[in-house]
């Protein structure tokens, strides 16, 4: 039991701590690097345009090669 507590203390630290690939991009753990709308109102409104951009987006209907039948069947067609 007394092992058992001692894995679970060691896994909820580990669990704390910032993942490796966060050290790496040079982030904290309270994401310190990323831009807040109130830090910099010219960024937000580059994000929040690009976002309205990708909502605008054409969803993709179907996959080429249903595309591809259908524009060979209207070939065969003529």
């Amino acid at each position: 039991m007394q092992r058992t507590h001692e894995l679970l203390e060691a896994h909820n630290e580990q669990a704390r701590q910032v993942p490796a690939w966060r050290l790496l991009d040079g982030q904290q753990a309270s994401g310190g690097s990323t831009v807040t709308a109130e830090a910099s109102p010219d960024v937000a409104g580059k994000q929040q345009e690009l976002h309205q951009g990708e909502i605008r987006a054409r969803a993709t209907q179907g996959s080429a090669s249903t595309h591809d039948r259908r524009n060979q069947r209207r070939r065969d067609q003529r």
